[in-house]
């Protein structure tokens, strides 16, 4: 038994790492970067920040709420699973909501759209400097706690398992999380140019994806979630 709940525990989290993985800002980072001066040295301190960020919040979590949430016999991997379920379908309602408001907004209103402010210009300007900092500090504000973190380790909590498997579980969410950052960093070592132009199609893809999309796949993970969940009350 103990090991079914933990093997359902890996699986959800791998499952949310992956979604967290292809985010565009994610992806467009790891491009920018390639294409800054010193990309590898770019691309290491971003990986970095993310994961001194990630790893340390979640091990905070891990070690502080443990034994309490160990104590309580209503905090459940099932519950935790129909729980983040249920959040990831009301993301993707609410999601869904925002893109018919905007097509009724774009059909009233065609041809308009803003200016790019200063604000964005001064970040386009900063991300195109050589600094290395920029980088660090961007992969420290991609890992600050998200609502889909917060579940992963409520997830991994809830599975009452060994500290070190959930230590373990831990890693493993941040290496898949960051794995389209970590396997350009090889390839770019072995084959630079070629690792430029898959990141360049891969975030072309990324960007060319609908929104509605975007909801299909929050709606399968929660759906996903939601069953197992359920299957295991």
């Amino acid at each position: 038994h103990t090991a079914a709940i933990e093997s359902a525990m890996l699986f959800t989290i791998l499952v949310m790492a992956v979604a967290m993985s292809l985010e565009p800002f994610r992806v467009g980072m790891t491009v920018l970067l390639l294409n800054r001066p010193r990309p590898i040295l770019q691309l290491l301190a971003f990986l970095s920040g993310g994961f001194a960020m990630g790893l340390s919040v979640g091990l905070v979590v891990l070690l502080a709420f443990r034994h309490l949430l160990l104590g309580s016999g209503y905090v459940t991997l099932p519950r935790m699973q129909v729980l983040t379920g249920t959040v990831a379908l009301l993301f993707a309602t609410l999601l869904a909501a925002k893109i018919f408001a905007d097509r009724i907004s774009e059909s009233a209103s065609p041809g308009t759209q803003d200016e790019p402010g200063r604000l964005e210009s001064w970040t386009r300007r900063l991300l195109d400097g050589r600094s290395l900092w920029v980088a660090g500090v961007a992969g420290l504000g991609i890992a600050l706690p998200s609502v889909d973190y917060l579940g992963a380790l409520a997830i991994i909590l809830a599975s009452g398992a060994a500290v070190t498997k959930q230590v373990g579980a831990l890693l493993m969410f941040h290496v898949v999380a960051f794995a389209l950052v970590e396997i350009p960093v090889i390839a770019y070592l072995l084959a630079p140019q070629p690792t430029l132009a898959a990141m360049n199609t891969l975030q072309d893809w990324i960007r060319s994806r609908r929104r509605v999309e975007v909801v299909a796949l929050f709606a399968g993970v929660g759906s996903v979630l939601l069953a197992f969940g359920l299957t295991g009350l």
